[in-house]
């Protein structure tokens, strides 16, 4: 490309320069023409008698051909022809020209020579009696002339056209094709390609910027690499995160999303990238929190219950930061997304847990005031009120001492208190001493108890004081539910996952649909029965509660009228 360059500009200056040194060379010949036509009528002026031998005289002193023209056009004379053979010369352009201003030229076919030649005519116009001298040179020696110079241009241009060659080659080989290579490493670089090298061995200025150019691709791959490893630590972070998280713009759009959010918003496969939070969550709440954004100072945190995607009940915890500022000038916010279900479960427990402790306690404490006001309003002296009053206010005393020594219980069961003190125990004897402990009072009631203990020691790493007041629990329970002539059978078992403490009875049984709610604290099948019957509604909670500190579980199966069979599984001691 460089000596396409070269060729043209040559040829273009080639042209120019023979164009213009034939305009030059053309006014030069005009000029010497005009000196010629001078110096021919001074000739002419200063010589008399033949006019045709004083115009061949001045023909030959000028080296021109000599016309001499009267004002009226007629030739007088010729140096190259007979005067009587030309025609009227008046209407010729360089005669016309001289006759009004003195001097004229011009280019023109001669008919009276049958060749072109350079016409000038000259005429004195302070003198108007004087004839008009005109010369001419034939145009063939202008071109010999021209030619000559279009030679030497030529010749000039030729040696150029080499030279210039010559330096493109070096240029292109030298300068531009370092240039070329440079380039394409760069596209390489554009496109994302950071491993390119540019290998040049060169001291001069192109070589220093080629080793400016790959430092820069080496620190650029740096920097690059850095940069991607930024991000995909940001990248696992976010997609390990158990919260959602969120990242919108001022109106509501998503801008970048992690997994969890996707889930825990139901999203599905489909990106929430670039689209509208509402077009994933249909919450009421969340659009109010989002177009609060833009007044928001400090984080908001608030609870949506979320039922849009399927009858179970399940609460999501939003928190949203306000608005700041990008480093493209955009207006962004963080909002972080949790399944606060569990919590919200607790809370609730909480609350009913304290409301139900408020009403367990409430009802004997109302009880022993209204006793104790009786007696001590005058009562107390009667012997047939006071004992049976003493009694109630005892039986009140020993419900609320239960009551709290079951919540007490319990609280130390949800803690991590009590770990230490286990220790290897033959559940067999745990079971035989609770049998042994609640016989007399299911004999009293005229109910049986029967023990069926394991062939082999049953060992388990339990509480011991846990454990057998689960057991209790169980058994008086069964005991209470059971009608006098019925059996309680209290059973050790081994099975394939560890060991089992079952107690079965005969009893009234529990409906089937509160066999999912009887582990629940205060919860009774029979409130008024089992209010009766001295029960905290407590017993059953803690039973749960040991079992699962111990690492097992509890399960209830009943059948109304026949009786219910409650099973402690746990695992085996590996001691």
């Amino acid at each position: 490309m460089n000596a396409a360059a070269v060729i043209a500009f040559l040829l273009i200056t080639s042209a120019y320069l023979e164009f213009e040194l034939k305009d030059l060379l053309l006014a030069e010949s005009t000029r010497d023409l005009e000196t010629r036509a001078r110096m021919a009528r001074e000739l002419l002026g200063g010589s008399d008698g033949d006019m045709q031998a004083n115009v061949l005289r001045a023909a030959e002193v000028s080296g021109t051909r000599v016309t001499v023209i009267t004002r009226d056009g007629a030739v007088r004379a010729d140096s190259e022809a007979m005067a009587a053979d030309m025609d009227d010369h008046g209407s010729r352009p360089e005669v016309s020209q001289a006759l009004k201003t003195g001097y004229g030229s011009a280019i023109r076919f001669s008919g009276t020579r049958g060749a072109e030649f350079l016409y000038v005519a000259i005429a004195d116009t302070d003198k108007p009696e004087t004839d008009v001298i005109r010369v001419a040179m034939p145009m063939r020696q202008l071109s010999r002339r021209l030619e000559v110079v279009q030679d030497s241009i030529y010749i000039t241009v030729g040696v150029l056209l080499i030279v210039g060659l010559a330096l493109s080659f070096v240029l292109s080989r030298y300068v531009v094709r370092p240039i070329e290579v440079m380039r394409a490493a760069a596209g390489e670089f554009a496109r994302g390609n950071l491993d390119v090298k540019v290998e040049m061995a060169r001291r001069d200025e192109l070589g220093e910027l080629v080793g400016a150019f790959n430092s820069m691709g080496r620190e650029l791959q740096n920097r690059v690499g850095q940069l991607e490893a930024n991000r995909r630590e940001i990248s696992t972070i976010m997609d390990n995160m158990s919260e959602g998280l969120l990242l919108v713009d001022a109106t509501g759009n998503v801008v970048l999303a992690n997994k969890a959010a996707a889930q825990l918003l139901n999203a599905g496969d489909d990106s929430m990238e670039g689209h509208a939070l509402w077009e994933s969550v249909r919450l009421p709440e969340v659009d109010e929190l989002l177009g609060s954004l833009p007044k928001l100072t400090e984080p908001r945190r608030i609870w949506v219950e979320d039922r849009t995607h399927g009858a179970q009940r399940r609460v999501l915890a939003f928190v949203a930061t306000p608005l700041f500022d990008t480093a493209g000038g955009e207006q962004h916010a963080v909002i972080l997304i949790s399944d606060a279900t569990e919590d919200q479960k607790l809370l609730e427990m909480r609350q009913d847990f304290v409301a139900n402790v408020s009403h367990e306690l409430k009802t004997p404490l109302t009880s022993i005031s209204a006793y104790v006001e009786t007696l001590l309003d005058g009562a107390a002296d009667d012997e047939s009120v006071r004992e049976p009053f003493l009694r109630k206010i005892q039986a009140n005393t020993s419900r609320l001492s239960k009551l709290v020594s079951d919540i007490l219980n319990l609280s130390r069961l949800e803690s991590d208190v009590g770990e230490e003190s286990r220790q290897h125990l033959d559940l067999n004897e745990l079971a035989r001493d609770c049998v042994s402990k609640h016989r007399e009072g299911a004999d009293e009631k005229g109910v049986t108890v029967t023990l069926h203990p394991t062939d082999k020691p049953a060992v388990a790493l339990v509480n011991e004081e846990d454990m057998l007041e689960a057991l209790d629990n169980l058994v008086v329970n069964a005991i209470s539910y059971t009608q006098a002539g019925g059996s309680v059978e209290v059973r050790v078992k081994r099975s394939e996952t560890g060991l089992v403490l079952e107690v079965a009875d005969t009893g009234s049984g529990i409906p089937q649909d509160a066999l999912t709610r009887v582990f629940e604290r205060f919860y009774r099948v029979d409130k008024a029965r089992s209010r009766a019957l001295g029960g905290t509604g407590l017993g059953l909670a803690i039973v749960k509660h040991v079992a699962i500190k111990h690492g097992g579980s509890v399960k209830a199966e009943s059948e109304v009228g026949k009786g219910s069979t409650f099973r402690i599984t746990l695992p085996a001691s590996k001691g």
